[in-house]
């Protein structure tokens, strides 16, 4: 299942992608972030962090590179039925390639996740959108809203993901 977290900071579907990795479910964790203050802050095991970012380095992705980015998405997910998958710097990716393939690109995530087991989320900030865009995003994916969500996130994270399978 995809899922749009409408946060202004990406706190919450981090947090829920943390406490959902495990031995079983492998993560891959998609950001805008500095890899290394991620990993200060979050204990994602070994799942694999790429940056987007224009800088060259080792799991550094172009931002622009906004299809080959969907294929390395797309193949974590076939390779392991069952993982989670955060895709932080929606807006970023809006910079460099426009709404329009960045929308493409979330409804190919969107197909995919579908036909397995995993988990998307993608945190947004609301008001970096125009409200058609909004609606266009959220149209196929479920939504969570950060002031709905209880202090008790892993509990209700499970139980939501659990209504949907």
């Amino acid at each position: 299942m995809c899922y749009v977290v409408r946060e202004r900071k990406p706190f919450l579907a981090y947090k829920l992608f943390e406490s959902n990795i495990s031995d079983q479910i492998p993560g891959l964790c998609v950001t805008r972030q500095f890899p290394d203050k991620v990993k200060e802050i979050f204990d994602f095991r070994d799942s694999r962090i790429l940056w987007l970012s224009h800088t060259p380095g080792k799991d550094h992705h172009n931002p622009t590179s906004i299809g080959t980015l969907a294929t390395v998405i797309s193949s974590f997910i076939e390779r392991y039925k069952r993982c989670i998958v955060l895709i932080d710097g929606l807006e970023y990716l809006v910079i460099n390639n426009g709404f329009q393939q960045v929308l493409r690109f979330v409804e190919h995530i969107n197909e995919q996740v579908m036909q397995s087991r995993s988990t998307v989320l993608i945190p947004i900030s609301p008001n970096a959108f125009s409200e058609k865009e909004l609606a266009l995003l959220e149209r196929n994916v479920e939504v969570i809203e950060q002031p709905t969500m209880s202090v008790n996130l892993e509990k209700d994270f499970s139980q939501l993901i659990d209504e949907y399978r």
